[in-house]
């Protein structure tokens, strides 16, 4: 296991900055005037949730450890979209698949995970890097509050429940909103500063976040004509393009988006079902690649929070905070199900990827990951 990351003078460890909803309030009324009055209670919602795992504490071995950067942003419509990227067909793991950017701790990234991601997308697509300052603050055995951080491009919203990769690492996803107003963000921010590096990333591309929860009316699911696949009787579509086989379709304007679902039950760990997520769509240009598997799954669960303030209605791990007052009233689930029957929930994918079957769950809550 590696030794804990110091500071740069090697005086204390690095602990990240916890999500501030001050300096979200201040962004919302300087910065991002232009959000909608639900997007601005959804980023209220991701600032206030809290998982119950004290990730600075868990002793996550560092060679197992990655993060993903999921990166929100305002879209035109003053509403949130998400930023993805097609993997390049030079690389050796999962080319051409759609991916959050992320990817393994290294020394000096500290704890939480935050850094990992931020240093990542900044090697993957060029997102500029904040200040270390605005990230991090020295381990102090002060009662004292700590000042807030310097003001950056991006703010640290949340950091959700940890999931586990097909090679099981252990992935901490890290939200951040981009402090950009829905004027310029997508439109003239974005396109000047993301320079993908070619050698990792082939497509840098945005859908709007709620998009993922099939939200609108859809037919219901039958199953997909057979196949020799072995997961084939398992497959489903929720959601299909019913536009002719024409000329293709001009570009949706960015925001309005919409994706058609599919999925298909795989046997994963300990011989339990896994359902992977497939969502696409047919006009060119939009999906480069379909968001499939981890990828979806951390989007929906992003979603689901931004949307709720939790992550399901059977699901105990809905965050901190007492539910009260009809705090939960009118939460629902996606416009599809979510898990195959019998499928570990994601905490306990974690547990096993560590070695920790029969051990309580992480942060002493069994079954705490979306869908247990």
């Amino acid at each position: 296991m590696s030794a804990t990351p110091v500071d740069v003078d090697g005086s204390a460890p690095l602990l990240p900055c916890e999500p501030s909803l001050e300096a979200l309030e201040h962004a919302l009324e300087t910065i991002l005037t232009d959000a909608t009055p639900a997007t601005k209670d959804s980023l209220r919602r991701l600032a206030s949730y809290r998982t119950g795992l004290p990730f600075a504490q868990l002793d996550f071995p560092k060679n197992k450890l990655a993060a993903v950067l999921v990166l929100l942003h305002l879209n035109p419509l003053g509403e949130l979209s998400v930023t993805l990227t097609t993997r390049s067909s030079r690389l050796r793991s999962h080319p051409g698949e759609t991916a959050l950017p992320g990817g393994r701790w290294e020394e000096g990234d500290g704890e939480g995970g935050v850094w990992t991601a931020y240093r990542e997308a900044h090697e993957e697509i060029g997102l500029p890097l904040p200040s270390r300052e605005s990230v991090f603050h020295a381990e102090s055995s002060s009662s004292s509050p700590l000042p807030p951080p310097p003001a950056s491009h991006l703010l640290h919203l949340t950091t959700l429940p940890p999931f586990t990769s097909r090679t099981l690492l252990v992935v901490l996803p890290v939200v951040a909103l981009l402090v950009k107003p829905a004027a310029t963000a997508a439109s003239t921010y974005l396109p000047r500063v993301l320079r993908p590096n070619p050698d990792e990333v082939a497509a840098v591309f945005h859908l709007p976040l709620q998009a993922f929860l099939l939200r609108a009316s859809s037919p219901p699911a039958v199953p997909a004509p057979a196949s020799s696949s072995p997961s084939s009787d398992a497959r489903r579509r929720t959601r299909s393009s019913t536009a002719p086989r024409s000329a293709p379709p001009p570009p949706p304007p960015p925001g309005t988006e919409s994706l058609s679902h599919s999925f298909a039950d795989f046997t994963w760990l300990l011989e339990r079902p896994y359902r992977l997520h497939s969502f696409s769509s047919a006009v060119p240009g939009v999906t480069p690649s379909a968001v499939t598997g981890l990828t979806a799954d951390i989007v929906v669960r992003c979603a689901m929070v931004a949307e709720s303030g939790r992550l399901g209605l059977e699901e105990g791990e809905g965050g901190e905070g007492e539910e009260e007052d009809g705090k939960w009233e009118g939460l629902r689930e996606p416009g599809f199900e979510r898990e195959a029957e019998g499928q570990l929930g994601w905490e306990e994918t974690v547990r096993v990827a560590l070695g920790l079957e029969g051990r309580q769950g992480l942060g002493g809550r069994v079954g705490a990951g979306a869908g247990a």
